[in-house]
């Protein structure tokens, strides 16, 4: 287990180096990340390399026994990169150069960039790959953050890629259904990126725009990682990329393995916990990051601060800290060791102030890395093997970002209340692609997938037939692949196995569109036309339902049923096809129902629950243990049903384990304490 942070030497005097280093060193600490974020600290001007000071930084880390994450910093370039070919910067939706005024103003796809970068990594890689400090590099800080570019030479990049995609102009148009609104294209060199100003083009053309993107934004994580291999073979390769990012972002999944050694992520859930949306949202992006690997992951920026927060209250880090254990990580870096004085970040609060002294999330951070200490024996990192998988996909997430008009609820709110409702119960997951699911696992989700190719769909049919079953929700199978709705019952390509016919829906609260019909200015108003509530073994679940799509069963049958309205529907079908079962929700996932689906196939299904815990208490068996993390700001109080003993505290438990608000612990049964 690793416990550091983030250092920025490049920013501090010589002098004070060794200080930062004792200190770190008394806190326990055996980790460090170094070297991100500042290119021309190390190539002060085209080829004028300075590596003399870094050399005495890795050197000071080695002496103190720290492991180096060793950053190759090729984003933000140098200004001086950007002033001798501003053909690396980016453009706006219409053309205009933007100057490079902030962080991550570089197009990483454009080959001239490409070339100076490369040729840094390459100077870089070899000179400190035998560093006896060096543990890993990491390829780069956030990639897929930052803004696309709609540059006249990304657009060539983009026709080319089009020609690859779809060999000939005939197959383009088919693809881009150009024959709506005489949009047909005569040549690949008439297709223009789908956007200008404020307005955005048909979706087809959106979905390959973001592809588009989203290849470069890879391509370019693979290009580091090959200079890595071939020059630091021992070192491991890392990266706290941003492919969730909702404003450029990449298909991470799509490349993962291919690019991505050890898993890595800026682990950021805020300084209010009470969110549990970004708490666990959080956590969410550490399994996306894991997908199928048997790895742990490395949180290589962990939040200490805020912009404008000092710090979350009294407790959180330690207990973000353990939370973080519980998704399998093997590493904590807080970002940042101390607070910066100036630049982007300079109210970014870091574990020391802004004088360089201490405060109190350092003691948080101190306790924790001794406490580590304490825990060797009992198994960390935590490595479970799922039974369940939760699939993810970027291009949903993208397609139902642009077409808010129809999905009113967003791909990723399905996702985060499918992946909560795991969590209430405890039960790990693994995010899984699920064009390619590698893995054997007894429930497979799939919450609002809108996208369906071909791929998607034999995945699913595949799963079912051989005994799986599968959880479907709203909005999913609505386009193929080229995000053009599909003219057959939906759930396309999968009616058959779904046993259901899904075409109609309902709103049952006044919608408003942005969209103005008729030239007749419309009104968002507030009415409530229908109130549905469902109706599970006997249960009556009650939540807000503003969708609801009309299930037509053909061999499937009825599991739950909507009520409260003019005549009862089937709200939930279960479908019997080959060996397994497929079943479908007509509303979007919701936690509640979510859950009461869950747990009847938990029981049917024989998947393994976690620890019972009350409602903000995450918890997992780590070996002989079972650790509890309390993310909420209230005491709680966990029955036990064996007495155990506490690593953390000492104290032995009876019958009930109370946490205090933010409290952790670790209990170990008490046959398996004598001797301890």
């Amino acid at each position: 287990m690793y416990v550091g942070t983030n250092y920025h030497p490049h920013d501090w005097p010589r002098e004070r180096w060794p200080e930062d280093i004792r200190l770190m060193k008394e806190s326990g600490f055996n980790l460090v990340r170094l070297g991100h974020l500042c290119w021309d600290s190390f190539e002060l001007s085209e080829g004028n390399y300075n590596f003399g000071w870094f050399d005495e930084v890795m050197d000071l880390f080695a002496e103190a026994g720290f492991k180096v994450v060793l950053d190759i910093a090729t984003r933000p370039a140098p200004t001086w990169l950007h002033k001798k070919y501003p053909a690396i910067q980016l453009a706006d939706r219409n053309r205009n150069p933007l100057l490079a005024v902030h962080r991550y103003m570089e197009d990483v796809g454009n080959p001239t960039f490409q070339e100076y970068a490369y040729r840094f990594a390459e100077t870089l890689t070899k000179r400190y790959a035998g560093h006896p400090a060096l543990h890993a590099f990491g390829l780069c800080n956030e990639v897929g953050s930052g803004i696309p570019t709609f540059s006249h030479e990304a657009r060539d990049r983009y026709v080319q890629w089009l020609r690859a995609k779809y060999g000939s102009v005939e197959e383009l148009n088919v693809a881009w259904a150009a024959q709506r609104w005489s949009r047909k294209l005569n040549s690949f060199e008439d297709a223009e990126f789908p956007v200008a100003g404020e307005i955005n083009g048909a979706p087809e053309r959106m979905l390959d725009m973001r592809r588009f993107f989203s290849d470069e934004q890879l391509g370019y994580l693979y290009g580091l990682s090959e200079i890595v291999r071939k020059n630091a073979p021992q070192a491991r390769e890392t990266t706290n990329h941003w492919g969730e990012n909702p404003v450029l972002g990449f298909d991470y999944l799509k490349g993962y393995h291919q690019i991505f050694d050890l898993p890595g992520i800026g682990f950021y859930p805020g300084v209010n916990p009470e969110d549990r949306n970004a708490l666990f949202g959080a956590c969410l992006h550490m399994n996306h990051r894991i997908s199928e690997k048997d790895e742990p992951i490395w949180c290589l920026e962990f939040q200490t601060g805020s912009f404008g927060a000092y710090a979350p209250p009294k407790g959180v880090l330690r207990m973000y800290a353990y939370l973080s254990l519980l998704f399998r990580s093997e590493a904590i870096c807080a970002w940042t060791w101390r607070s910066m004085l100036g630049g982007e970040e300079q109210y970014l609060f870091g574990l020391l102030d802004h004088d360089g002294l201490p405060g109190r999330k350092l003691d948080e951070f101190r306790q924790f890395a001794h406490e580590m200490e304490k825990l060797k024996a009992i198994g960390l990192p935590y490595l479970p093997k799922p039974e369940v998988a939760l699939a993810y996909s970027f291009e949903s997430f993208k397609v139902s970002e642009n077409q808010k008009g129809y999905y009113k609820t967003t791909y990723m709110n399905q996702v985060m209340q499918t992946f909560q409702a795991l969590g209430e119960d405890n039960v790990d997951c693994n995010v899984v692609n699920l064009r390619q699911i590698e893995k054997d696992y007894k429930l497979l989700l799939v919450p609002g997938h809108c996208i369906m190719d071909e791929a998607s769909a034999q995945t699913i049919r595949d799963f079912v037939a051989a005994g799986g079953a599968v959880i479907m929700t709203a909005y999913s199978a609505k386009v193929d692949e080229h995000n053009t709705v599909f003219g057959t019952t939906m759930p396309g390509r999968l009616s058959d196995v779904f046993g259901i016919r899904a075409n109609a829906f309902e709103r049952p609260v006044y919608h408003y569109s942005d969209s103005n019909e008729g030239g007749l200015q419309k009104q968002k108003m507030n009415i409530r036309r229908e109130t549905p509530q469902v109706k599970f073994n006997d249960n009556i679940i009650d939540f807000p339902i503003d969708y609801y799509e009309v299930l037509e069963p053909s061999t499937a049958e009825v599991l739950a049923t909507f009520t409260n309205l003019d005549t009862e529907l089937p709200a939930v079908s279960v479908n019997a096809y080959g060996n397994g079962k497929a079943v479908y929700v007509a509303v979007p996932a919701h936690i509640e129902l979510m859950q009461a689906l869950l747990n009847h196939f938990y029981t049917e299904l024989d998947v393994q629950k976690g620890p019972e815990t009350p409602r903000g208490v995450t918890a997992r068996q780590v070996g002989d243990s079972v650790l509890y993390v309390n993310t909420t700001s209230s005491e709680q109080h966990i029955p036990l049903t064996v007495s155990g003993r506490g690593k953390l505290t000492g104290r032995v438990y009876e019958t009930m384990l109370q946490l205090d608000p933010y409290g952790v612990e670790v209990i170990v049964g008490e046959e398996t304490n004598h001797g301890d």
